[in-house]
């Protein structure tokens, strides 16, 4: 995740090598220019067709395409926001399973070592099983560390070290971490559906090609101009929420998840320990 100060919009305004949309949209900018200046002169110039589209019809489409896009882009900003909210709950859980495991083990160091390390590497596992491709076969490792933090807990509720009670507070805490698990993975495991992601994309490809001749008889080659700006807005919107639909990733404006679990690993370690 790309770490900067909103409050330095001028050096955000301006960070253009920083900006995924902008070095991903690049190449296709400088196309749409090329095909507008093309209509331009086909048309205006040289007169080998024409094709009356007037501003007015490109505003009902734009009409159109800013409804599905406000839509997409929404719809992929709630998905990277609940991620963000999983893993905010899942570092406010462990921090307080943590506290109700060091309270009654008093001197017992190996037992509090053992937690802190349980704890510790949890949302790494977590992370790791998230970020790989759904579907994909192989053990479910955070599952296998939650077992093995219920059956320690166990081992020590029958050794006596909990008191029984104990039991009641420590149930709804481990709970929520299989919340959280399966939070996510629902998250993970359910894309944007394939035909609404490629009608927008084409909806926006067919409006690009379409600008310039509804532009040329108004502002001649001040189409190419328009034509890449709108071209920059629109599909840059599109492409925006193709990067943040998916929060649990390596890109850069995924979640920051190593840095969240380091987080937990700290604070449970240094309430235990």
């Amino acid at each position: 995740m790309i770490a900067y100060d909103p409050k330095k919009w001028f050096r955000v305004l301006f960070a253009f090598p920083r900006s995924p949309v902008f070095r991903t949209l690049f190449l296709d900018i400088l196309i749409a220019g090329a095909w507008a200046a093309f209509v331009v002169y086909a048309e205006a110039d040289r007169q080998w067709f024409e094709v009356e589209l007037g501003p007015a019809f490109l505003s009902i489409l734009g009409i159109i395409l800013g409804l599905l896009l406000v839509f997409r882009t929404n719809t992929a900003y709630d998905r990277w926001w609940e991620g963000r909210k999983l893993w905010g709950q899942l570092v406010n859980v462990s921090r307080g399973i943590a506290r109700q495991l060091a309270a009654p083990l008093g001197a017992h160091e190996d037992r509090r070592r053992r937690y802190a390390e349980l704890l510790g590497e949890f949302p790494y596992l977590l992370a790791a099983h998230l970020r790989r491709p759904a579907g994909a076969e192989g053990p479910h490792r955070p599952n296998e560390s939650l077992s093995l933090l219920h059956h320690e807990i166990q081992q020590d509720l029958v050794a006596g070290r909990f008191p029984t009670e104990h039991r009641i507070v420590l149930g709804p805490l481990l709970q929520q971490l299989d919340d959280v698990v399966g939070a996510c993975e629902r998250i993970r495991n359910t894309p944007i559906p394939f035909s609404y992601s490629s009608y927008i994309k084409q909806f926006v490809f067919l409006y690009a090609i379409m600008v310039p001749f509804g532009l040329v008889n108004d502002y001649h080659y001040g189409a190419v101009v328009a034509s890449m700006f709108i071209f920059f807005a629109t599909m840059g919107l599109e492409l925006l929420a193709t990067e943040i639909e998916e929060p649990f990733g390596t890109d850069s404006n995924d979640l920051p998840l190593d840095a969240i679990a380091a987080v937990i690993a700290r604070d449970t370690s240094a309430i235990l320990r």
